[in-house]
């Protein structure tokens, strides 16, 4: 029989490791919906998580996020014909449009699911700004 402190720290470990993703766990084809804060879908992306490295104005670890396909009802509300990538942090999926220094477009929530589910948020120098919603699912 396990020793309780071991039992924890196995549980613990198990938990940890479970929540942990990398760019290879996001293989494959992803479904990118960018809502507004009416939670109405704008922008649809099909996108690829790359091992790329991205150009940044940022400080990170930013990844190419290659765009396969896209469609948008507001060309102004995401910008979908501007380079993307992406990095994961302590538990959360960044996506964002970095190369526009002090004037990122960020997606952001946690890992641990099927899906991501995050804000969509505008963050330059005088702070951020809430602009709506995001879900990323695998594609089928």
């Amino acid at each position: 029989m396990m020793k309780p402190p071991l039992k924890a720290l196995l549980v613990a470990a198990s938990l940890i490791l479970s929540n942990s993703v990398c760019s290879s766990e996001l293989s494959g084809p992803w479904i990118l919906s960018i809502e507004n804060p009416e939670h109405r879908v704008v922008a649809t992306l099909k996108v690829k998580f790359t091992d790329e490295q991205a150009q940044s104005c940022i400080s990170g670890d930013w990844k190419v996020l290659e765009i396969v396909s896209s469609t948008t009802q507001d060309k102004n509300f995401f910008p979908i014909s501007d380079p993307l990538s992406y990095q994961i942090e302590k538990n959360q999926l960044t996506i964002g449009r970095n190369e526009v220094c002090d004037a990122y477009l960020w997606l952001k929530g946690p890992l641990g699911g099927p899906s991501v589910k995050g804000d969509y948020f505008r963050l330059g120098l005088g702070g951020g700004t809430p602009l709506g919603y995001f879900n990323l699912d695998q594609a089928r």
